[in-house]
């Protein structure tokens, strides 16, 4: 079967299900086993005919409300990198392969800023010390999403050892992604920064400037 008799099949699926479904045949339940399946037949065309030669996995994100084009691919799992766009959840940095699946978890995630102590705050700038051991799963979604924007970074898995500085721009609606610069908790070297990088969109700010400063 063709991509397009796959979306046509799809299709006439969706709508044999409005015009015969009502409360009393189709179920809440009924209706959310067809909507999953939905979304694994669209990601299954997406992956097959959406990004065969770009050169970078994934070759874009959703992250809050931007669409952001990556630089460099980034070591996702393979399900996820060869989607044509990856869906990140801006609070946790939880990865997702579908923007409703983003949506419901949105509804549940419960994050509004980095699980750390604010250590800095300046109007509507905060600055979050995040441990590495203390929090390894968002410290290493935090590096795979850094590596779409650093050509040479090596650290995606092995964070236990780094402390992790956030920078957020907060509003009503929580404390949002700037960037991030990390160190060594026990550098013999005593340098002040291991990586940094500051998210595509709020780049040309001086809010690279500010982190090397604060990093001192």
């Amino acid at each position: 079967m063709t991509d397009t008799e796959i979306k046509i099949s799809i299709k006439q699926e969706s709508t044999d299900i409005n015009v015969i479904g009502n409360k009393d045949t189709v179920t809440e339940e009924d209706l959310d086993v067809f909507k999953q399946a939905q979304e694994l037949s669209w990601e299954k065309i997406e992956c097959e005919s959406g990004v065969e030669d770009c050169g970078r996995y994934p070759s874009v994100i959703e992250f809050g409300k931007y669409e952001i084009q990556t630089w460099y691919s980034s070591p996702y799992p393979q399900e996820y990198a060869r989607l044509p766009k990856l869906y990140l959840c801006e609070f946790c940095l939880k990865y997702m392969k579908s923007k409703n699946i983003l949506l419901r978890h949105s509804k549940k995630c419960g994050w509004f800023h980095p699980p750390a102590n604010e250590i800095y705050r300046r109007k509507d700038l905060s600055v979050f010390e995040v441990d590495g051991n203390m929090s390894k799963i968002y410290c290493q979604n935090l590096c795979l999403l850094a590596k779409l924007f650093l050509d040479h970074k090596t650290l995606y898995y092995d964070v236990e050892p780094f402390l992790f500085y956030v920078l957020t721009k907060n509003d009503e609606k929580g404390c949002h992604l700037v960037g991030y610069f990390s160190k060594e908790k026990l550098c013999q070297q005593k340098y002040n920064v291991s990586c940094i990088m500051i998210m595509p969109q709020h780049q040309r700010q001086g809010f690279g400037r500010f982190l090397i400063d604060f990093s001192k």
